[in-house]
């Protein structure tokens, strides 16, 4: 029988957790997204995406200032959408299993970075800061403070192994 609690079936998450201990702390997963930039029009670039029920096709705009249609939402605009909304995911989740019951969670994402060095080669680094801030009816932050294994989160905070190559 499910147990929901905050939106999330703990009853599944119960059973992946029983997979991670049986698999020494490990349940590997992958995540595949194959796009096109498109030369002319808007968007600029489109990508399908999958989920466990469905796929859908996303559109990405660079903004103006950047020479882009800015019509659709700028790549940054996914790239914290992402880690928004797995950094909420994360905090319900382990609010979850600790048996908090949330009924307000919100996220404000901050991002201060340069484009200054995409069109002029320097040293100066591209992103310079992400603050995020938490609102919720509950006093969270001994959870938030957990929930830094967000994988979005983490990728974005320790950088991740990156190779491009061209096929």
């Amino acid at each position: 029988m499910s147990e929901v609690l905050n939106n999330l079936d703990l009853s599944i998450v119960r059973d992946t957790k029983k997979k991670v201990e049986a698999d020494g702390g490990h349940f590997p997963l992958e995540k595949h997204i194959e796009g096109e930039f498109h030369f002319d029009g808007s968007p600029m670039f489109t990508a399908t995406l999958s989920s466990n029920m469905a796929t859908f096709e996303m559109g990405v705009d660079e903004p103006s200032v950047l020479g882009g249609r800015g019509v659709y939402a700028s790549p940054l605009n996914y790239l914290m959408l992402g880690v928004l909304s797995c950094y909420a995911s994360t905090i319900v989740l382990t609010a979850s299993l600790k048996g908090v019951k949330l009924s307000k969670l919100k996220l404000k994402g901050h991002l201060f970075y340069d484009v200054g060095p995409m069109l002029q080669p320097s040293d100066f680094p591209l992103a310079k800061e992400l603050k995020i801030e938490v609102e919720s009816d509950k006093d969270i932050r001994d959870i938030i403070k957990n929930s830094s294994r967000c994988p979005a989160f983490y990728i974005v905070s320790h950088g991740v192994k990156t190779e491009v190559t061209q096929v």
